[in-house]
């Protein structure tokens, strides 16, 4: 904004996704990309000469003391024990979803920010999927355009496993590996996908959970459970029915084995009104339509005009200054930890398990 101080943000982990959080941050304006950290120093002074930052910390607490907003984009086990140390300093946080990898820490990182909020701190989780068609979705069913929710169908489809031996290649082999901090598809894509719809089609009341981890296929043919000593043991295909609280009925999937799509999200929302169909590959570039009043008796839709692109970089600048918090906020982010830990409970024991309370 002309005439302001650019807010001084530093960024935690300077791996693939640091990338576009150091484009985003720009897009939004009226930022500077003040410091960097990363427990791989080369790492982080590579990325901080790419990118224009101009302070490489030695220390998490180096960076804290450079900067007044924190982006948390190390690998997910790292995002609790950065977030606190963030938030107990004061800073506005930005962390990138999954908020936590364990309820218990989602809890502590939500009671944090509330005591940090008290102070006047912005904490956002990046659930990044919440392009305008999900705003504009959201006022529709609020409004009862569609009468009484009964039936929901969603999915976020990823076919990078069905590429053989791409995995090998990847920088992000991690999140195969439960022993390297990964939650599998359900806490990568699922947690997207389970924000995308109940923020649409309101809280899930239970939920009920299948995982499913395939073998993975080589560049050279071979099956492959292991990779260079650790197991590929991380869910890859997830399954969730959910018991809405508002009484619908709905189907969650998402898998990294859907050869053809690169990163497809649909939602379909049925109320005894009429329908909703949602969706993109790249959130800047969504599609929403309605079936409804007597199109429904010829299955006609209409595609809806939707607003221009807003990003949560942009969402998370305008926060600070105005001092007023936004969404999806940490606070959703913990709620949405709850429903992944009520999942992964359900899959152990094949159970129905309604969500705990994530305060």
């Amino acid at each position: 904004m002309p005439g302001m101080k650019p807010i001084r943000i530093g960024i935690v982990g300077t791996g693939g996704m640091a990338a576009a959080h150091a484009r985003y941050f720009r897009a939004a304006g009226g930022v500077e990309l003040a410091s960097c950290y990363d427990i791989d120093p080369a790492r982080c002074a590579a990325y901080a000469a790419a990118h224009g930052v101009g302070h490489v910390a030695a220390s998490l607490d180096e960076l804290i003391d450079a900067v007044e907003a924190v982006s948390v984009v190390t690998s997910d086990a790292a995002h609790a024990p950065v977030a606190l140390r963030a938030l107990k300093a004061g800073r506005h946080v930005f962390c990138e979803k999954p908020l936590t990898v364990t309820l218990g820490e989602a809890r502590r990182v939500a009671r944090a920010y509330a005591r940090a909020r008290r102070r006047g701190a912005i904490g956002m989780t990046n659930f990044s999927h919440r392009g305008a068609h999900f705003d504009l979705a959201r006022r529709i069913v609020a409004r009862g355009d569609l009468g009484e929710l009964r039936y929901v169908r969603a999915h976020y489809l990823q076919g990078g496993l069905a590429v053989k031996g791409a995995w090998q290649a990847s920088k992000a082999i991690w999140r195969l590996q439960t022993a390297r901090g990964s939650a599998g598809v359900l806490g990568d894509l699922g947690c997207h996908l389970l924000d995308f719809v109940t923020g649409i089609c309101g809280p899930a009341a239970a939920v009920r959970c299948t995982l499913r981890t395939h073998t993975k296929i080589g560049a050279d043919g071979r099956r492959y459970t292991r990779w260079q000593g650790v197991a590929l043991d991380a869910n890859d295909t997830a399954a969730v029915d959910v018991d809405f609280a508002g009484g619908a009925f709905g189907h969650c999937q998402t898998t990294r084995w859907a050869g053809g799509h690169r990163n497809d999200v649909l939602l379909e929302v049925h109320g005894t009104d009429g329908a909703l169909s949602l969706g993109h590959t790249f959130p800047e570039k969504p599609f929403c339509r309605i079936c409804r009043g007597r199109a429904i008796k010829k299955w006609e839709w209409k595609d809806l005009p939707v607003p221009a692109f807003v990003s949560n970089w942009q969402r998370f600048v305008r926060a600070i200054r105005r001092g007023t918090p936004a969404q999806p906020d940490i606070f959703r982010g913990a709620e949405i930890q709850a429903l992944l830990d009520a999942c992964h409970r359900s899959a152990a024991g094949e159970k129905r398990i309604a969500p705990p309370t994530w305060r």
